[in-house]
């Protein structure tokens, strides 16, 4: 019917048209034109309607898209005028109960993830509440493990009770391996893994370093003391390593910054400014922020641009918090003369720090006395120590930086003995010792009769066996508060200010 419709609608145009132009012409053809065209036309629509049968019986499933509401296919039974159309669309098969779309299972899983990490946060909130009895726990087993460090007896300046529930989960520590000790100690105290990391040599002598585990997203701290050009290798390829790993920030975390004696450029020299040089690397390879313990010079912190900035721990305050503890007096004796003693002229600062805090904690006046350097002879390693200040039947603690061959410490104890020190005591933040074929600087210190004990921190490793006479301090409280303070952006300077602080898990 569709294609008879079809071809009559042609057929009245030709025919119209024909009758307008040419009828008043040709009318002795008119009528065998019109019965040849009207015989023509009925038998092509009937071919058409059979065909259109013909393909409907085949398959009704591939009915066209679009159709009449007037063919016999279309709503047969239904009184619908012409004029609608109707839309014929394939009803989609019934899925089965269980079946389920990608979306819906994208959104199942969704929800089991924060299911998941939900309750991960619940146990991590519910651990973090017993942290603060496990500070004290953590702080004691450094006190009582058969590592041969002392610590204070009283955490003066170490305060971390608990890390937020949130930040716990977003930093890691690595210990490189000249600071794998001191590394584990601040981890210990901050409730955290010491992170894996495999730090080695190839077979060609080269540093091999491999983090196995992921840094992705994470504050990460790396420990490690620059004690020697492998040290300083290992530090210079962790950095970069942690930023092709997509770490967030990377924290050098540095208790011993090596070369740093290499501040400057002496006259008429041709040398390097190492000290700069190792500055300008390490920003090269993408650290973000330093920690350091106690640089040689103040100004080996501008040697970094402003965008890295450099946190400057001081743990003379530390020391001096342990000498106030030895040198504590019973309850029917009083607290003896203490006169603070500078080794050289640069280490007035330090002197001047411990002897504050000493006289804060013990309440009595502490002298300060310094002693200037100047060699015996042009060239010579030996010095002469000219003491400016008093030290007669006072008992006396000498403030350094560093220890290295003990030349300077030697010289500066028997001079204070022969200016009439009742007793000697000794504190260097480094004791830049090495191997014992090379120095044998701790032996000779030893030896010294004059010196009761030599006081050192533990920011540099050694694996000798040092004499009963040097104590080595663990700094790793002062060292593990302050990166919890850096972590919740809290100052840090202030650490040994010995004021109270607003606390950042209060």
């Amino acid at each position: 019917m569709k294609g008879l419709r079809k071809i009559s609608t042609v057929f009245s145009r030709n025919l119209s048209s024909a009758s307008r132009h040419n009828f008043h012409h040709n009318t002795q053809f008119s009528a065998p034109l019109i019965l040849c065209l009207g015989v023509t036309g009925v038998s092509v629509a009937l071919q058409i309607q059979r065909q259109n049968e013909a393909f409907c019986e085949e398959g009704e499933s591939d009915l066209p898209s679009f159709g009449s509401s007037s063919d016999p296919m279309f709503l047969a039974d239904q009184e619908v005028p012409l004029e609608t159309i109707s839309l014929q669309s394939r009803i989609p098969p019934t899925r089965d109960e269980n079946e389920t779309t990608n979306l819906q299972k994208s959104i199942r899983a969704l929800d089991s993830a924060h299911d998941i990490a939900f309750r991960e946060q619940q146990a991590l909130a519910t651990s973090m509440q017993d942290v603060a009895a496990q500070a004290k726990d953590r702080v004691q087993s450094l006190q009582t493990h058969d590592h041969p460090m002392v610590t204070t007896q009283k955490m003066y300046f170490y305060k971390t009770s608990e890390l937020q529930t949130d930040m716990a989960d977003r930093f890691i520590i690595l210990a490189g391996s000249s600071s794998v000790d001191v590394g584990g100690d601040i981890a210990h105290l901050l409730g955290v893994p010491i992170n894996q990391m495999h730090t080695g040599k190839f077979i060609d002598g080269e540093v091999n370093i491999q983090i196995q585990e992921s840094v992705r997203g994470k504050h990460v701290y790396i420990i490690n003391s620059t004690t020697s050009a492998d040290a300083l290798m290992e530090l210079l390829l962790m950095i970069p390593t942690l930023r092709r790993a997509s770490a967030k920030k990377v924290t050098a975390v540095i208790p011993y910054y090596g070369y740093s004696r290499q501040d400057q450029k002496h006259f008429r020299r041709r040398e390097p400014i190492a000290a700069a040089d190792i500055a300008l690397m390490l920003e090269e390879m993408g650290v973000d922020r330093v920690i350091c313990l106690d640089l040689h010079a103040d100004s080996l912190q501008g040697f970094f641009s402003p965008t890295c900035p450099v946190e400057h721990l001081m743990p003379a305050p530390v020391a001096a918090a342990y000498f106030h503890e030895e040198l504590m007096p019973r309850a029917d004796e009083n607290y003896p003369p203490i006169t603070v003693v500078a080794a050289h002229e640069g280490q007035v600062a330090r002197a001047t720090q411990f002897r504050t805090v000493l006289q804060r904690l013990s309440g009595q006046n502490v002298d300060l006395a310094v002693l200037t350097k100047s060699k015996m002879a042009p060239g010579s390693s030996q010095y002469e120590a000219k003491l400016v200040g008093n030290v007669a039947g006072r008992k006396c603690i000498l403030v350094d930086d560093i220890v290295n061959t003990g030349t300077t410490m030697v010289s500066n104890i028997e001079g204070l003995k022969q200016y009439g020190a009742e007793s000697i005591y000794a504190w260097a933040t480094h004791a830049v010792f090495g191997p014992p074929n090379v120095n044998d600087a701790p032996e000779r210190l030893q030896e010294l009769d004059e010196l009761e004990f030599l006081l050192v921190s533990n920011s540099i490793a050694t694996e000798r066996q040092l004499p009963p006479k040097i104590r080595v301090l663990n700094v790793a409280p002062l060292l593990a508060e302050a990166i919890a303070r850096s972590l919740h952006n809290q100052s840090i300077s202030s650490i040994l200010s010995l004021e109270p602080l607003e606390r950042y898990d209060a």
